[in-house]
């Protein structure tokens, strides 16, 4: 094992799905717009022009504070963070440095089997750049301002961070409660999530030279990063080697960092209040207002469905998928048996996960679900069936209308089976002769021909009963 103890801290850059910009009315979905099109005077800065915060992310900003168990500065303001590079129309950043507006919170964390607390510094509205292209082969960059000016929530954890493990689980805990709360669409691939990974490694209580890992969009990438990143810097100080403080990037298909440039000091940006936006006041009654419209927060939901003994993989996905973990949540308020709850469980982290998939709707609610599963435990319809009719129950049909209508219902009628049994007695003397010579294996074979003969209506069980009573008699 190594003496190297690695710490990591991480800066997530969430964009929040407000109707316009952070400092002006220009929409704030540029998906489908044609470049710099989405674009107005005040985003792109031009003279005589003055910002005005958006309301609606701060109100995001504050529901936020609740989901991280953080407080709201009530006295908050912006400040402004010079630099020049071609996608900022201004020639520098509205954000906020001295009096951010989420403060000293924390997020929990299921790893190894326990929960652990990550700490959160602050986490502060800003607003985002514009993107730049490179085109292939082309001696220039293109530039597209109709993201300049989206609101952004830059979420800063403490350094409490010590595997890339744990940076993954935490990374996926933020994520479900920026996605949950709908502050956030959570389109990674659009930028909507993104992260900087702050890591260092260190033989003793103080931190290591500190390298930054920037603008990840995965945590698979992300853990994956880290990983690399800690071997290498491990590699080098058990070398004697020194560790520079830089930023690096990320290279998925080599599977390593890649140096990007000398990490720039705070002071590099001259930092000082924006003076045309005034600070703003927040009201507790507003504050308490906002926030009360939080509902259940992920991770509770996780520590019930912990109790209830699911593994990460599935807790991850029912968290993940708001209709899911509704329709799981309805259906364990009618089950309650924990025998039950598993199937349903079963149900939705396997068949019902490849039927979305595919078809990407579902109108499957608890209750069909709950109806499935009794028709099941009854005897009414073999598990088989079960199977078969699924897809048109995710599709919104309920599984009695199915079954009634494809006559579907399972045989479990003694005289009715028996019947059936005996004729394929009759048929097949050889494994008759077989099992009375004490092959018991020739069972399988019968009640094979009987569901067979009922298309997998009969009831397995019975019939095997009731196979070994007839061969025996």
């Amino acid at each position: 094992m190594s003496k190297f103890t690695p710490t990591i801290g991480i800066e997530i850059h969430t964009q929040l799905s407000t109707n316009s910009k952070m400092f002006c009315s220009c929409d704030n979905d540029s998906r489908k717009a044609k470049p710099n099109t989405n674009i107005c005077p005040v985003c792109m800065a031009l003279p005589g022009t003055l910002p005005v915060v958006n309301k609606g992310a701060v109100e995001m900003a504050i529901k936020l504070a609740k989901g991280f168990n953080a407080k709201v500065a009530t006295n908050t303001s912006f400040d402004r963070k010079n630099y020049f590079y071609p996608d900022s129309p201004k020639g520098y950043q509205i954000t906020q440095m001295d009096q951010p507006i989420i403060q000293n919170g924390y997020v929990e964390i299921l790893v190894a089997g326990e929960f652990k607390k990550i700490g959160i510094h602050h986490a502060h509205l800003e607003e985002d750049a514009g993107k730049l292209t490179h085109p292939e082969g082309a001696d220039y960059s293109l530039v597209d301002f109709n993201r300049a000016g989206t609101p952004l929530v830059e979420i800063v954890s403490e350094p409490d961070i010590k595997s890339a493990e744990e940076a993954k689980r935490y990374l996926q805990e933020v994520y479900n409660i920026v996605t949950s709360l709908g502050i956030c669409g959570g389109d990674m691939e659009h930028g909507n999530f993104k992260f900087d990974l702050n890591v260092s490694v260190s033989a003793t209580d103080e931190f290591g030279t500190k390298v930054e890992l920037k603008n990840l969009n995965s945590f698979r990438n992300a853990e994956r990063a880290l990983n690399y990143e800690i071997a290498r810097q491990t590699d080098m100080l058990e070398n004697g080697e020194k560790v520079e403080q830089e930023t690096r990037g990320w290279n998925d298909t080599k599977g390593k960092t890649f140096s990007q440039r000398s990490k720039e000091e705070a002071n590099d940006y001259r930092y000082f209040p924006e003076p045309d936006i005034p600070p703003l006041e927040l009201k507790d009654d507003f504050v308490s207002q906002v926030q009360s419209e939080v509902g259940t927060l992920p991770i509770e939901v996780r520590k019930e469905l912990y109790e209830l003994g699911l593994n990460v993989e599935e807790q991850d996905i029912l968290i993940a998928q708001p209709k899911t973990i509704e329709i799981f949540q309805q259906a364990y308020v009618a089950l309650k048996k924990p025998e039950l709850v598993r199937k349903a469980v079963n149900w939705l982290v396997g068949d019902y996960q490849a039927i979305v998939y595919k078809s990407k709707k579902s109108k499957l609610s608890g209750q069909a679900l709950v109806d499935l599963i009794k028709l099941v435990e009854s005897g009414e319809i073999s598990s088989k069936i079960a199977k078969e009719i699924f897809p048109k129950v995710v599709a919104g049909e309920s599984p009695q209308f199915v079954i009634e209508k494809e006559g579907l219902r399972q045989v479990s009628d003694d005289s009715e089976l028996e019947g059936i049994i005996q004729t394929i007695i009759a048929q097949n003397p050889k494994p008759v002769a077989d099992y009375k010579a004490g092959n018991e294996k020739v069972v399988a074979f019968f009640v094979g021909q009987v569901m067979k003969e009922t298309r997998g209506q009969a009831n397995p069980t019975k019939v095997n009963e009731l196979v070994v009573k007839l061969l025996k008699g």
